[in-house]
């Protein structure tokens, strides 16, 4: 049984902490032997923990005859580059507030390769999304935004901007998924998968956000009108983190994010956001170690077959 909890409190908080502990590949491989099993490599095939340990690195299973890596069967599997890359791109994405984006991935771990930097971010921040993570609960704040370039045409924008639905804990965790429309349809499908039944909602006067597509959630509205102004933002947390995001977008990538992979940066951003009162910037890098040895492999194809827009809606 792997004691995610101790693992995650003994995790180095800064880049010197780091450096020290993870010095070179046996460091690493035996982390991720520790993440993974815990006391002993467990077979893939029969569950044995009974192993031979190969001068490959491999281990041999003595009750089935099936050899295993620390890396087979997660994101990892087949790699061949250093573990101790892997664990300096980890460290470089989860650190820093903006993220990174593979241009500089790609010039800071020296790769040959624009696609090798782009398809290492998107398999972790494919692990940054959980899809067993709790619900927002508590009062929560609900709202509708876009994402692009400006626009000329007044009121919300139909076809030039990325259209995001976020939800957001007062000073807590939010959620921001890419939305296909402002329906009733699609604003009941965000609400329903991400905030808890008892949830008090605060949202604006858009005629979607009604008992139709939030339920029987208690709901505060607030009406903008032209000649009345609010000392204090209702909504103020959902603007701020997707204030935040869009300067992610702009600052790190540079505007440059494909409607098609949209939701696996907001995935990302998430991740940190709800993490920023942590303790030590490296424990947020030891969560995303717990998620990847808890994941299937994935690979360059599997992320360009899988990513679409408005990922979470089905058939938008």
């Amino acid at each position: 049984m792997v004691d995610f909890e101790a693992i995650w409190r003994d995790f180095p908080q800064t880049l010197a902490e780091f450096e020290e502990i993870f010095p070179d590949e046996a460091a690493c491989r035996s982390f991720l032997i520790k993440l993974r099993w815990g006391d002993a490599p467990m077979c893939l095939r029969c569950d044995s923990q009974s192993f031979w340990e190969l001068s490959n690195g491999r281990f041999e299973c003595s009750s089935c005859g099936r050899q295993t890596s620390v890396t087979a069967g997660t994101p990892l599997h087949g790699t061949r580059k250093p573990l101790k890359m892997w664990f300096r791109a980890i460290w470089e994405m989860t650190t820093h507030k903006g993220g990174i984006s593979a241009k500089d991935l790609q010039r800071i771990m020296g790769f040959g390769s624009y696609k090798t930097a782009w398809s290492w971010l998107h398999k972790l921040r494919r692990c940054a999304f959980d899809s067993s993570r709790e619900p927002l609960d508590g009062p929560a704040q609900v709202d509708d935004g876009y994402i692009g370039g400006r626009s000329r045409q007044p009121g919300r924008p139909k076809d030039t901007k990325a259209l995001v639905f976020v939800a957001a804990e007062v000073n807590g965790r939010v959620r921001i998924e890419h939305a296909p429309s402002l329906e009733i349809k699609s604003v009941k499908a965000f609400v329903d998968r991400n905030l808890k039944a008892s949830s008090e909602i605060t949202t604006d006067g858009w005629v979607s956000f009604s008992s139709k597509s939030l339920g029987e959630r208690p709901h505060c509205q607030h009406f903008q009108e032209k000649k009345r102004h609010f000392d204090v933002d209702p909504i103020q947390s959902a603007h701020f983190a997707l204030s935040l995001f869009k300067r992610c977008w702009i600052g790190t990538y540079h505007g440059a994010i494909s409607w098609k992979h949209l939701q696996l940066y907001l995935d990302e951003f998430e991740f940190r956001f709800n993490r920023r009162k942590t303790k030590g910037v490296g424990r947020i890098a030891a969560r995303l170690f717990q998620s990847l040895v808890q994941n299937p492999p994935i690979t360059y194809a599997s992320i360009v077959a899988s990513s679409r827009p408005c990922l979470r809606f089905e058939n938008p």
